[in-house]
């Protein structure tokens, strides 16, 4: 939202309750997952999540989900039934159990093997339900596997031996889980918690007599939690106690299950009533519960490397809570879901002295509200009956606040004075707080001054009126004073005087004024903040330039722009760290800024922004250092050393690879590629499951390539036409913290020559020439060079046309609400056609179609160089991406190369288009039953380099369709060298355009084809046709 000028400057910090802050993704069939019932969750020691549900099995990379279907004509495919057991041994096998009393491993090699119970032969349910029989758990000590069921008690296996073990009371058979510590076995049955001796084959009974179901580990190495319906108890393995926690929730509401402990806080699966949290530090619980969570029924928990808590749920798929995920405390209308903001909208901001927090509503029905940094708790003053909208500005005073309501354009001001100590607001005048009724700039210094910056000088707030300070005026000689602008560092205040292009600096301890800088170049158009680093650089925050950075000793000026990686150049307020970095919010999220070596970090919605977008004079900086910031769809609070990466570098595994078309064993010694079938394609992940979208890659085939190539988050590699010989594909890659794992991993590869490059041919080719004679090899030379000179050709051709294919998405856009059809066919010679999707993490996404001018392998370059381009920019209209796109390409410079291109935005029942020289873009509208054809004159990318391309918008509706198209259609030539032209595509689209993408797309591939008779298309056609799918009664 762009800047509102105020008298004010805001300050603003919130703390949000505890029991509300939890925040939890979910994944479901939705995202591919194979059933909704989650009944067990394991982390392999590779970095993959399994999944046990009713469905089978499924394995989770942070992208996508891998499903194990059950083959009964096949042994080696997963064991029947529903997954309730997951566990790894020590060779790398992935045990699974069900509740069909069957149990298998999944093999490093990617076979599955079954084990067949011998204990599990004959034994019978006796009309128990269907649980009672359940395979619960898997545990390994040394070369044992221990298995234990929901009935029939605990299986060993050692090499290949079964062993099977059951107590005399049936309950004490009904294992929930197996718990390992010391070198020592504990089993938590429904009669209660038992040890059993390995060595001794013995159970022996605990002090604890209450059925158990789950362990978590404590931090004394000699004791563990252990949960029973109703209590949780501390057990000691020493001397065989137990002491109860106090567990404060309503007894009526327990029923405990599985547990696991995480940052020294015990969670605990409360079936039926949601999740428990007891704080084992501050001996405090919670519990969570609808409309926090989706679901009250919980299966089974884990912490995972990354220190993320992965819940399997009843209904609801997988729930995860990542602590480190949420890096930007919230505040939203919604959420906390206990006690939410209540409101879009808000505007001013402070902290009081008594800790506690303000903020404004700026939707209709203004208010104030005050949030108690301690409790969490909202209370709402100075509510409205107006339906319009008001700006809220806040300043702090000794013993309270002056709260200041207005909106731009609008007569109407009102002051409020807020005293602590009563709780309450008094209406004051404008008089009142100025005597004199000159105004200005109002502040709040680190001693707690209250100041304005007036025409006539500094004046000092006295607790009703503010008055002008003589001895701090005394500092001016020339009788001018600052005014609008200052910035507050500790017990620093700078301040600028836009008419005199001076720098002030305060310092409040003394009272000391002086001037440290005077340059006509500090004045700057869209000024919003300034700060001083080190009283030698100025950085000014501005809208639409971006960030300025001033050399004080050089008086030099130079401009920090998205081209140096800022997310955006319409920034907002700026504050520095502890450790001199700034931070400023914009209209594409926060970011730090490091003066010392100008480096850019970015956060978007996904690391926990309220939204992209953020307000002007709405963010506060506190003393100690935290930062509150207040967007379009809440608020966000922070300190900036808990936003410094965490997490541990990934794990990267390399997931396939295609030779050919065909699949092939990664756990062999290396890949072999045949000299008839020279592809090969790599996928890749890094397992860091908090944002996988803003992982990064790079990879190398060391002995082909000389240095790593950076993919950002591409996770594929593609090689053609590799020479014979050895290589070694390394790939590393890094987590969202950009903290990367440059081990990584590497697999072997092979080459192998074609039969008439081997040795023993260049053998045989020897011998023949010596025995043919000198006219016999003149002859060979002559048909070897042709041969290497089309094969040549050859290369070339088909690395143009790889190239080509490696830019296109492997998949359109999943998105339910729009169906998508594409289609690309080379000419003889491979073009530069080009079409892409970019899905955004607000549900929209961009159609890009494009064409480069040329063939070959150049027309290629200038497609990856495009592709690079709109993959390095961020969500904006796409007039502005074709902007900044031509800068891009006019840079690198590939000669008279030129690239056409089209962009189209969905979002929000809206197509917003521009258009870089392509062919004009058909809509279809269906309610108004009318065809349009949508004409964008500019030049191709890379043409002048100032060209500023222009946007149109339309209405997206449901049965609407979008074509968008290449030349190589409408120039296609029949026999008689006549082109099909537009009217031609204009007609069969309308005539079809009722029909699916794919019946649009088919009917112009006949046309086309009906019309070229034969002829061989001498340019690339590619067609993209989306279509806003119909709502479903």
């Amino acid at each position: 939202m762009n800047r509102v000028l105020s008298t004010f400057i805001l300050l603003f910090t919130i703390i949000i309750a505890q029991n509300t802050s939890y925040k939890f993704d979910y994944y479901d069939i939705s995202n591919g997952l194979s059933q909704n019932r989650v009944q067990a969750i394991f982390q392999a020691r590779d970095g993959y999540i399994y999944l046990g549900s009713q469905g089978g099995l499924d394995r989770f990379d942070g992208y996508n989900f891998k499903y194990y279907s059950h083959n009964p004509s096949d042994s080696t495919s997963v064991p029947e039934g529903w997954v309730n057991a997951i566990g790894q041994d020590n060779s790398g096998n992935i045990w699974i159990g069900t509740q069909q009393k069957t149990i298998g491993y999944l093999q490093p090699d990617g076979l599955w093997k079954r084990v067949e119970l011998e204990g599990m032969k004959t034994w019978d349910r006796d009309g128990r339900s269907w649980w009672w029989g359940l395979i619960t758990d898997f545990k390994f000590k040394n070369n044992k596997t221990l298995i234990s069921s929901l009935g029939n008690g605990l299986f060993i296996i050692e090499n290949g031996i079964q062993k099977h073990y059951k107590l005399k009371e049936i309950d004490g058979n009904a294992i929930s889980e197996i718990h390992l510590i010391n070198n020592r076995v504990f089993l938590a049955t429904r009669n209660g918690l038992y040890e059993f001796n390995i060595e001794k084959e013995q159970f022996s009974k605990t002090s604890i007599s209450l059925p158990t179901f789950g362990f978590s580990k404590s931090s004394n190495n000699n004791e563990f939690y252990v949960s029973s319906p109703s209590k949780v108890f501390k057990y000691n393995i020493k001397n065989n106690t137990s002491s109860e926690i106090n567990i404060k929730v309503d007894k009526k509401s327990r029923d405990f299950q599985r547990m696991a402990l995480h940052n020294q806080k015990l969670w605990i699966i409360n079936s039926s009533h949601g999740i428990v949290i007891y704080d084992t530090v501050d001996k405090s619980s919670i519990q969570i519960k609808k409309p926090s969570i989706k679901d009250t029924e919980h299966a089974k928990l884990i912490v995972d490397r990354d220190n993320s808590i992965w819940i399997g749920t009843t209904n609801y798929g997988m729930m995860k809570y990542d602590p480190g995920k949420q890096k930007f405390n919230l505040y939203t209308k919604d959420f906390p879901s206990s006690n939410p903001l209540g409101f879009d909208g808000a505007w001013g901001a402070t902290i009081d002295n008594n800790g506690n927090y303000w903020t404004g509503n700026a939707d209709s029905y203004g208010e104030v509200i005050k949030i108690d940094r301690n409790t969490g708790k909202i209370k709402r003053y100075l509510q409205t009956k107006d339906a319009r909208s008001w700006f809220w500005a806040f300043i702090n005073t000794k013993d309270g606040l002056i709260v200041r309501k207005g909106y731009p354009g609008r007569a109407e001001v009102q002051f409020f004075k807020y005293l602590s100590k009563s709780d309450k607001f008094n209406e004051v005048m404008f008089t009142d707080l100025f005597p004199d009724t000159v105004g200005g700039t109002w502040g709040y210094t680190a001693d707690k001054r209250t100041f304005a910056l007036t025409p006539r000088g500094i004046k000092i707030y006295n607790g009703d009126s503010f008055i002008l300070d003589t001895k701090l005026n005394s500092n001016f000689s020339e009788g001018k004073f600052p005014r609008f602008d200052y910035s507050v560092q500790k017990n620093i205040v700078y301040m600028r005087e836009p008419t005199t292009p001076k720098l002030y600096k305060w310092d409040t301890t003394t009272d000391e004024i002086k001037t440290i800088y005077e340059s006509e170049k500090f004045s700057q158009a869209s000024t919003q903040s300034f700060l001083v680093y080190n009283d030698s650089l100025i950085y000014i925050t501005t809208y639409g330039f971006g960030l300025v950075e001033m050399d004080i000793a050089k008086d030099t000026k130079r401009f920090i722009t998205v081209s140096d990686g800022l997310p955006s150049q319409h920034l907002y307020e700026g504050y520095m760290d502890d450790d001199n970095n700034i931070w400023t919010s914009s209209n594409y999220g926060i970011f730090s800024f490091n003066p010392e070596d100008k480096s850019v970090k970015s956060y978007l919605v996904a690391d926990g922004l309220q939204d992209f977008e953020f307000n002007s004079n709405s963010n506060y900086q506190s003393q100690d250092g935290e930062l509150i910031f207040i967007g379009i769809r809440g608020l966000n609070y922070f300190y900036p050393k808990d936003i410094l990466p965490k997490s541990n570098p990934p794990q990267i595994v390399i997931q396939n690879a295609v030779v050919g078309d065909e699949s092939v064993n990664l756990n062999t010694d290396r890949i072999e590629i045949p000299w008839y079938d020279n592809k090969v394609v790599f996928d890749f992940a890094a397992l860091s499951y908090r944002n996988p979208s803003k992982n990064q890659y790079s990879y190398y085939l060391d002995g082909y390539e000389s240095d790593w190539i950076y993919s950002d988050s591409r996770r594929f590699a593609t090689y053609t036409n590799l020479p014979a010989g050895k290589y070694t594909f390394k790939v590393k890659g890094s987590n969202n913290d950009g903290i990367w794992n440059e081990k990584g991993s590497s697999i072997q590869v092979q080459v192998y020559p074609p039969p008439w490059q081997t040795w023993w041919a260049y053998l045989i080719y020897i011998v023949s020439v010596l025995g043919l004679g000198y006219s016999y090899s003149k002859y060979r030379e002559r048909t070897q060079l042709k041969q290497m000179e089309d094969e040549r050709k050859q290369s070339e051709l088909d690395a143009a046309k790889d190239l080509q294919e490696s830019m296109l998405p492997k998949t359109t856009p999943d998105n339910k609400d729009f169906s998508i059809e594409t289609f690309i066919r080379s000419s003889t010679e491979v073009g530069g056609d080009y079409y892409d999707f970019f899905t955004q993490e607000d549900g929209s996404f961009y159609s890009v179609c494009g064409d480069a001018t040329g063939h070959g392998t150049t027309a290629g370059m200038m497609v990856s160089i495009t592709k690079a381009g709109l993959n390095g920019i961020p969500s904006l209209p796409p007039n502005e991406i074709l902007n900044r796109l031509n800068k891009v390409v006019k840079r690198v410079d590939l000669g008279i190369i030129r690239m056409s291109l089209n962009i189209v935005h969905f979002k929000n029942g809206t197509a917003t288009m521009a258009n870089a020289a392509m062919p004009p873009i058909y809509h279809y509208s269906a309610n108004m039953k009318k065809m349009n054809e949508i004409e964008i004159v500019n030049l191709p990318l890379g043409g002048l380099a100032d060209e500023e391309y222009e946007l149109a918008e339309i209405d997206f509706n449901e049965g609407d369709l979008l074509v968008q198209l290449s030349d190589g259609l409408p120039e296609a030539p029949n026999p008689g060298g006549e082109l099909i032209d537009y009217q031609k595509l204009f007609d069969c689209i309308e005539q079809n355009a009722m029909k699916s993408p794919k019946d649009v797309v088919e009917s112009l591939v006949a046309m086309a084809e009906e019309w070229l008779d034969g002829n061989i298309n001498p340019d690339d056609i590619t067609i993209v046709a989306t279509k806003k799918n119909k709502t479903k009664e």
